[in-house]
């Protein structure tokens, strides 16, 4: 059955940026830990033009990463794509979680502190996760947990977002052999890059596998 955890995280992530533009939200598209490298963060950056400016003028600076990388800019919203230092990677849980059988639906980040909305298949793993986060140092305060059959999470799991890309990626054909859309052009679609289409898929994708196949394969 598992359950829908929400809760925040005092996380060393580009922190000192957030904390100079407070009124700046960070929604991350995706994760990226690689092994022979520093891991990489995607995320889309939210706010008036003049903060957004203040915002990547800050980046250079911040302990948290080695370099970015600035994607599109979109009415209001930047994508970014950063390394992360030996800092940053401290708040990183992304690979630990999987493990755990934990599957993160949305992480937004404002000033202080990243709210998480995560799939969790049971307490266990909750109380596993949370010792990590103490273990790195990572102050987490929980805010919800429900079930994740709750009338507010009908639908695998999904974000809005996740269902809407997947729903219009099935209707364009997306998934037909050849494909009839292109990554590029169902991106365009969005507004959005092709990097941040697919990293909506994959989690996407991820969230139905462990809301169905793997659910059914634990029963």
């Amino acid at each position: 059955m598992g359950y829908i955890v929400e809760y925040t995280l005092a996380n060393p992530i580009l922190e000192t940026t957030r904390r100079s533009v407070p009124d700046v939200e960070l929604e991350v598209e995706d994760e990226q830990p690689i092994s022979e490298e520093n891991a990489r963060l995607i995320f889309w950056a939210r706010g008036s033009e003049a903060d957004l400016q203040r915002f990547e003028e800050e980046l250079p600076t911040d302990p948290s990463i080695t370099d970015y990388e600035f994607f599109s800019d979109i009415s209001e919203r930047r994508l970014f794509r950063v390394t992360l230092s030996e800092v940053g990677e401290r708040g990183l849980t992304y690979v630990d979680a999987i493990d755990m059988g934990i599957t993160f639906l949305e992480i937004l980040a404002k000033g202080d502190h990243v709210e998480y909305r995560a799939q969790i298949p049971d307490r266990d793993a909750l109380v596993e996760y949370r010792k990590l986060c103490e273990d790195h140092d990572l102050s987490f305060e929980l805010r919800r947990l429900y079930r994740s059959d709750d009338g507010d999470t009908a639908g695998y799991d999904l974000t809005d977002r996740q269902r809407e890309v997947l729903l219009r990626a099935l209707e364009q054909g997306y998934y037909e052999v050849p494909r009839e859309i292109s990554t590029e052009e169902l991106a365009a679609e969005f507004d959005i890059s092709s990097q941040a289409l697919s990293a909506l898929l994959r989690r996407g994708h991820e969230a139905l596998l462990r809301s169905t196949v793997a659910k059914d394969g634990h029963n």
